[in-house]
């Protein structure tokens, strides 16, 4: 009888120790995955920011630039002659063709001039539009705060809870944003959320939840 009551509380004892490295191993697991995983976003995230820059360092506005007053001039050119030859020949012919053929080169000039308006200004309406998007649908208590520091604030707010993405964004937009744009918000709340991961700010759990607290990440790991 006294060797069972000496040998349980010596089993307990060893096995309280193994779940302690359990716990330990598991969260270095979740450590490990959520660098890897880090990694990953930041390669998805590199990759999505490289291809947005060539189309607009490949365009080369420069030659076009340089090539429209050497088209305006050679345009420019022959119009002196064909206007005034028909006013030396007759007069009658001057008022009645000079006329139509004014136009048509007022034409082309104006075509010319709005196209050339609506390239330049089309850059500027696409990068408008793309930040009245992301401030349109950003709450107002997160409108003058930039997105990592918005994600920082939700995290703090829950410190003791496990959070998904899906939480956190709709803690920071409105029900109002569109699917596209959620979708390019869910990834650069990814980005920010792995960027905190690898800094220590916040723990990385299963299934991509992210929490302030690590015993809250270990907790939810085993249940």
């Amino acid at each position: 009888m006294q060797n069972s009551s000496i040998s349980s509380p010596t089993s307990n004892s060893i096995v309280a120790k193994l779940l302690e490295v359990d716990a330990d191993l598991a969260v270095t697991e979740v450590q490990l995955a959520a660098q890897l995983q880090s990694i990953q976003e930041k390669r998805h995230s590199l990759k999505n920011v490289i291809s947005l820059f060539p189309p607009v360092n490949t365009a080369a506005p420069t030659p076009v630039e340089t090539s429209t007053p050497e088209l305006v001039e050679k345009l420019a050119e022959p119009l002196a002659p064909e206007v005034a030859t028909p006013e030396l020949e007759d007069t009658t012919i001057d008022t009645t063709e000079a006329a139509p053929s004014t136009q048509k080169r007022q034409g082309r000039k104006n075509s010319s001039s709005t196209s050339k308006s609506n390239k330049k200004s089309a850059p500027t309406r696409e990068a408008s539009k793309e930040a009245d998007t992301w401030q349109q649908y950003v709450k107002d208590e997160f409108s003058n705060a930039p997105l990592a520091e918005a994600v920082a604030q939700v995290m703090q707010q829950q410190e003791g809870q496990v959070l998904e993405i899906t939480t956190i964004i709709d803690a920071i937009f409105t029900n109002k944003i569109p699917k596209e744009l959620r979708s390019k918000a869910r990834e650069r709340v990814s980005n920010v959320l792995s960027v905190g991961t690898k800094s220590g700010k916040w723990y990385r759990g299963q299934l991509g939840k992210y929490s302030m607290s690590k015993a809250a990440v270990v907790d939810d790991l085993i249940t």
